[in-house]
């Protein structure tokens, strides 16, 4: 069950304007292909923020459907079903953005052609409660979809062709704090922020058939100079995380997550001291235009289909 502290920090910290820029337009299309969503005539968003994905995939559907937003936090729903009244479709697309939460969803059963969700799983105590609960509402034979990182992974990727020249120790010292941190937060029951790995072995417990795992396409580089949209929003992004302490900057929260996942004060503060010096230097380097990064990430794209009665 996601609690409501938890959820609302995760929204305030990700549902930016940069968030828009997620996804490449063609992959999403090569998606709706995948899926068939031309036939999709319900289509259902967990954890849906202020509505992005439904928007963004209501362009692939047919004339007449419906696109249905979930997430706990009524403000966001409202901004969505705002959105949702200004928008001018070319087909006739419903939206419906209701509030509740991911492991007691507020619809009927067998409702969607295709319900998924987005970075949810990650943040919730129980990720096999909430696929549970998705596969409820979608029809037999329906889609399941789940977009989910392994935020692990940008920590052994470099920025600079310098950086190639990194000592060994230091680098397992950092990869220490950042496993135990990930440790911490899933015995606290937060989530586990690199869920995307697994979720074909959860949609397999799950009783999910036909699955299949895809990866994003999308890398979220920052290259000088900073002449898009795109890039101003996401140098823009990252000075208000250095700023307000969000998105790993945050201090009693690391320790707390550090601390339960087995770590020591005296090692953390040690490792913070090191962030300090490098959080200015990123900060230096993003008000100068100097700041250069490839921006892998690794994103999962995992769907599978509900099992018919007959299949049960």
């Amino acid at each position: 069950m996601l609690e409501e502290h938890d959820e609302r920090k995760h929204s305030e910290e990700h549902l930016g304007p940069a968030r828009e820029y997620w996804w490449n337009d063609d992959y999403l299309e090569l998606l709706a292909r995948r899926l068939n969503l031309e036939y999709c005539q319900a289509l259902v968003d967990i954890g849906c923020g202020k509505g992005m994905m439904g928007f963004k995939f209501s362009r692939y559907l047919h004339d007449g459907a419906t696109v249905y937003g979930v997430d706990f936090e009524s403000e966001y729903i409202e901004e969505a079903t705002q959105r949702a009244h200004s928008l001018h479709h070319r087909k006739n697309i419903h939206f419906d953005f209701r509030v509740g939460n991911a492991s007691d969803i507020p619809l009927p059963d067998n409702l969607a052609d295709l319900t998924l969700c987005q970075t949810l799983l990650i943040h919730v105590k129980d990720p096999q409660r909430v696929i549970q609960e998705m596969i409820r509402i979608t029809r037999p034979d329906g889609w399941v979809m789940a977009l989910e990182p392994n935020n692990l992974v940008p920590n052994l990727m470099f920025d600079r062709y310098g950086e190639t020249d990194f000592d060994v120790e230091s680098t397992l010292d950092v990869l220490e704090v950042k496993l135990r941190i990930e440790k911490g937060k899933k015995r606290l029951g937060e989530g586990f922020n690199s869920l995307g790995d697994v979720v074909p072995d959860l949609f397999q417990k799950a009783g999910l058939r036909d699955i299949k795992v895809w990866i994003s396409d999308k890398a979220l580089s920052i290259i000088p100079p900073y002449d898009s949209q795109e890039k101003m929003l996401r140098v823009e992004q990252m000075l208000n995380w250095i700023e307000s302490d969000a998105m790993g900057y945050n201090y009693e929260d690391n320790l707390n997550y550090f601390m339960a996942g087995g770590g020591s004060k005296e090692k953390f503060d040690d490792y913070w001291q090191k962030l300090i010096y490098n959080k200015f230097n990123l900060k230096q380097k993003l008000l100068k235009g100097e700041y250069i990064s490839a921006g892998g990430s690794l994103v999962y794209i995992v769907v599978g289909r509900k099992p018919r009665a007959s299949e049960v």
